[in-house]
């Protein structure tokens, strides 16, 4: 009981430096949110108007129907039939593609030899783009052509097929429209504050249980190394609970109830909770192999950072390179991100995907598991020496 009284004023002294990381990632967390809100991530989708200049030197029907295909999908430009004018336009960038009728178009077009000319900017995307929507349009009245319509009758067929739009019916399957709940995104980036406060907060406890003199006084107390590391145990695992805690509270009082709202809440708890042990232990295993404060400044820095990048945090999973995934199948964290991932695309689990969460959160306990080992191992061979 002593021992764990010593922990915990200890802890009490460095409290602080945990608040302060758990208060750095909730304005973290608001502010990324704010941003995705404010640039319209979660909004519909429109399509950019580029400005698109007609030049019809022949006076017919495709002309027309060219230009009402372009003032209809595009931004239609007017500008002189000059060349150093079309190409000062496309120069400064006040158009980005030029379709030219020329003479004759029509009746090298009723023989099928007959192209439209184009002009756009080197390279450009966007003329790509509207090469294949042009191109599609001109095949369309070919096709009337062959079926036997006029060419005149084809334009406007061809011009009346290109106005229907296709109707698509998406599948809520995440009951948040297809988009992750904003909870979600908190919950995606827990693991960096979890890891970077209670790793320099408890690692600097372990420290101060290292210093010689009172290492020397433990030693020869009626308590044996066990029941020391137990106390260590149980004061370390109940300042984890109190951080999830306040970070499950913060999660809900930000997001309108936030997870708890959730038919996945359990899982969400149950990921976050085994996180918060596998931060703990990294904690009480970084404060055994470390002696002063600077080097736990730069591998708390390294295994938080580390840990968040190839593990899939603060990079999405479906962008690392294969090579990079089989390492993070060793980390916790890739398999606290695939979890989280599964809870934010789907609202109902299968079994499959259970059995996928059962076995993330298994692999993430055997590692806080083997990490308490090697410390208690590590902590072990120090008390010879």
């Amino acid at each position: 009981m002593r021992v764990f009284k010593g922990y915990g004023n200890i802890i009490k002294r460095n409290i602080g430096i945990m608040v302060m990381y758990v208060c750095i990632f909730i304005g973290i967390s608001v502010a990324i949110q704010k941003s995705l809100g404010d640039t319209g991530v979660t909004g519909n989708f429109a399509a950019v108007k580029l400005a698109v200049a007609v030049i019809d030197r022949e006076g017919g029907a495709l002309g027309d129907t060219l230009k009402s295909y372009i003032q209809r999908e595009q931004k239609l430009v007017e500008i002189a039939d000059d060349e150093q004018t079309i190409q000062e336009e496309l120069f400064y960038r006040n158009i980005s593609y030029v379709l030219i009728v020329p003479q004759g178009t029509q009746a090298a077009f009723e023989n099928g030899e007959a192209e439209v000319q184009t002009i756009k900017v080197p390279g450009s995307s966007a003329g790509f783009y509207l090469d294949a929507k042009i191109n599609s349009l001109l095949n369309q009245i070919r096709v009337y052509q062959t079926g036997g319509f006029s060419f005149e009758e084809s334009c406007e067929k061809a011009l009346a097929l290109s106005e229907k739009k296709g109707q698509v019916t998406l599948l809520d399957i995440n009951g948040n429209g297809g988009q992750r709940a904003d909870y979600n995104y908190y919950f995606a980036y827990l693991p960096y504050a979890m890891l970077t406060g209670i790793i320099m907060c408890l690692s600097s406890v372990v420290m101060t249980f290292k210093k010689k003199e009172i290492r020397r006084r433990m030693t020869c107390s009626s308590v044996s190394l066990l029941r020391q590391n137990m106390a260590a145990t149980a004061s370390f695992l109940l300042v984890g609970m109190a951080v999830w805690g306040i970070c499950v509270a913060v999660q809900a009082a930000l997001y309108r109830g936030g997870a708890f709202t959730s038919p996945n809440c359990f899982w969400y708890l149950l990921n976050s909770f085994a996180c918060m042990v596998v931060a703990m232990t990294l904690a009480y295993l970084c404060g055994t192999v470390v002696n002063s404060v600077n080097a736990l400044n730069g591998i708390n820095n390294v295994v938080s950072l580390g840990l968040c990048f190839i593990g899939g945090i603060f990079v999405p999973i479906e962008m690392l390179g294969n090579g990079v995934k089989m390492v993070a199948g060793f980390t916790p964290t890739y398999w606290y991100s695939r979890i989280n991932g599964i809870l934010g695309d789907y609202e109902h689990l299968t079994a499959e995907m259970r059995q996928n969460i059962l076995q993330g959160l298994a692999i993430q306990l055997l590692f806080a598991a083997a990490c308490f080992c090697v410390t208690l191992a590590v902590s072990k061979a120090r008390q010879r020496e």
